[in-house]
């Protein structure tokens, strides 16, 4: 048995094994496989992603801990939304496991490939520009007739939409001897070919104790894939799955997916809609939110680059660009907008000068800062890192007090300046005295063991306040608590947590859920004065409002007019096909958003 040119080749694959701590059985089937492939002695083990239930440090364990010491040094990973969704640490549990999360290796005479499509704090997959460059080198390297087969976890093609940049992964392997992908995600399984592409994506470990196993073919030179189900006495039953045809010239025919039925960017809907006008782009992706700091509007990226820019007419002006590490979330300003407090994965926030961009401070938080920095009026920035909650002084970036052993928190605090409010993924909303940090009262939302609270509490949610309440949520809705004792008022269904609220006046909040749904709700009694279905999916980009009108930027890159008066639905304009969670802002008529292509897109919003 020969793969191309090379020696006879045996692979295992398996997927979405859903270790946890509190997750009953998924260990136990995981230990039935891994002692299943063992036996079997493969060249090398896939892990197609979903490792975890939750990415927390005690099911990492677990894991290594079922491993068998046969199959030290070759098993391979790829992380799954699972490992990135609720880690506080930005991939970093992830690398300290299982080292980089891209990789290439030779097995016989076929190349495998690694691939990581996850995003930090999101669930959809991105290839971004910099995996598709680090791919394009790959497949450089590989010597002309040898069959490639990629590893990932979300499947493309096919009818699959999790991944909004697969048609350029489909352009840079038309021009390579890509033969197959292995994907999982979807907990089924399924065959779907393209052009000279064979997928497989796989059942879950953890509705079966299965793994797939690939080999050559002797007489074909092709990888037959079966998949393979463990009996709890260790015997096993294989099932044909596919045959991926291994020789050729090494190149496929061209492919083109991912577009079929989806308007292009600049396409409208009516009269009024509004009109994109210019775009700019920035290193990785643009994830956190527009901040506005006087004349001076800020964007940063994933690729740690942070530009201040002013919106010109037909264009954006830059005034200043800033190198830091990468950038999840939004900038913090000042109330004056002379310092902008910029929060970095590498473990630091940094205080920039608002005009020029200098540096005028940094601080040391000690793990990655992904939530979006409050400055209070008090001369105090507020911020989480890691477990901890943390307040500094704006001019200096002295610490002035530390909250530690709170749940992982990726939103942003509110202040009365009496009070700062908080929620955490341990499922606790919290306040805290403004000036020492010391906890005035504590509400739990959410209740359950450690991978329930993680999903359902309040990690990802922007606090507000208005009318004597404040307003957290969750994925299951939002709820106003009294700002003095934290008594539960009112609670309002759907999941709020990601969309950040909009205050609108001193009597009503507009909510939105990640489903699209819109009300403007009493802040008194949390009853909807109206709601509307806009149709598109919402995650952290949200609302951001214009007069009596909110313009709404979905997850899909599409900008949605809503009516404040009554709801009523205005214009519409596709903007990008790459997903979108940065919150946007207006200035001067226009609206700035930016997307995980890297793009910050200038919109001119039509008259009121």
């Amino acid at each position: 048995m020969r793969a191309g040119r090379g020696r006879a080749v045996r692979l295992a694959v398996v997927s979405d094994t859903h270790v946890g701590v509190g997750r009953g059985g998924a260990a136990q089937r995981l230990a039935l496989v891994f002692g299943a492939i063992a036996r079997l002695e493969p060249d090398l083990v896939v892990h197609c992603g979903d490792i975890t239930d939750t990415g927390l440090p005690e099911e990492y364990d677990l894991y290594r801990r079922v491993l068998p010491a046969g199959l030290a040094g070759r098993v391979r990973h790829v992380p799954g939304n699972h490992e990135v969704r609720w880690d506080g640490t930005a991939k970093g549990l992830y690398r300290s496991n299982f080292g980089p999360p891209r990789w290439s290796l030779a097995v016989g005479g076929v190349c495998c490939v690694g691939l990581d499509l996850t995003q930090v704090l999101q669930e959809p997959g991105h290839y971004g520009r910099e995996g598709l460059r680090w791919l394009r080198r790959v497949l450089g390297r590989v010597e002309e007739g040898t069959p490639v087969i990629l590893f990932q976890h979300f499947p493309v093609g096919g009818g699959h939409h999790d991944v909004d940049d697969e048609s350029a992964l489909f352009d840079l392997i038309a021009r390579h001897g890509v033969r197959g992908i292995f994907a999982g995600h979807v907990h089924r399984e399924e065959v779907s070919r393209v052009g000279g592409l064979t997928q497989v994506t796989l059942r879950a470990v953890l509705g079966e104790p299965v793994f797939y196993l690939a080999e050559a073919d002797r007489g074909e030179g092709a990888l037959k894939v079966c998949r393979v189900t463990v009996a709890a006495d260790g015997a096993q039953t294989r099932v044909a799955v596919a045959t991926i045809p291994l020789p050729g010239d090494g190149v496929m025919p061209a492919v083109r997916a991912g577009c079929a039925g989806r308007d292009a960017p600049g396409g409208t809907s009516g009269d009024a809609d509004p009109a994109p006008e210019w775009r700019f782009r920035l290193a990785g992706s643009v994830q956190g939110g527009i901040a506005v700091a006087g004349s001076v509007i800020v964007a940063g990226s994933t690729g740690g680059e942070v530009v201040g820019f002013r919106a010109a007419s037909g264009g954006a002006e830059r005034v200043w660009r800033t190198r830091v590490g990468a950038v999840y979330r939004q900038a913090g300003v000042d109330a004056a907008g002379r310092r902008v407090f910029v929060p970095s994965a590498d473990g630091h926030v940094y205080a920039l000068d608002a005009g020029t961009g200098r540096i005028e401070w940094r601080f040391g938080a000690g793990a990655p800062v992904l939530s979006t920095p409050l400055a209070t009026d008090a001369g105090v920035v507020v911020f989480s890192a890691g477990t901890r909650l943390l307040a500094v002084d704006a001019a200096t970036g002295r610490l002035l007090w530390c909250v530690p052993g709170r749940g992982f928190s990726a939103g942003r605090a509110a202040s009365d300046g009496e009070r700062v409010y908080t929620c955490a993924a341990d499922g606790y909303a919290r306040a805290h005295d403004a000036g020492t940090g010391q906890q005035v009262w504590a509400h739990q939302m959410v209740a359950g063991d450690q991978h329930h609270v993680a999903l359902y509490s309040g990690w990802d949610a922007v606090v507000v306040l208005g009318g004597g309440v404040v307003i957290a949520a969750t994925v299951s809705g939002s709820v106003a608590l009294d700002a003095a004792t934290g008594a539960a008022r009112w609670t309002f269904p759907g999941g709020t947590m990601y969309p950040p609220a909009i205050l609108l006046d001193d009597r009503t909040v507009l909510l939105t859920t990640e489903h699209g749904v819109v009300a403007r709700v009493s802040l008194g009694d949390g009853r909807a004065r109206w709601r509307t279905d806009i149709g598109a999916r919402v995650l952290n980009a949200g609302v951001v409002c214009d007069g009596e009108r909110a313009w709404v930027m979905s997850a899909h890159g599409r900008l949605i007019g809503v009516g404040l008066a009554d709801g009523r639905q205005l214009g519409s304009v596709r903007v990008t096909h790459a997903y979108c969670y940065s919150a946007p802002v207006i200035v001067g008529g226009v609206l700035i958003a930016g997307d995980q292509d890297g793009f910050v897109h200038g919109i001119a919003l039509p008259p009121a």
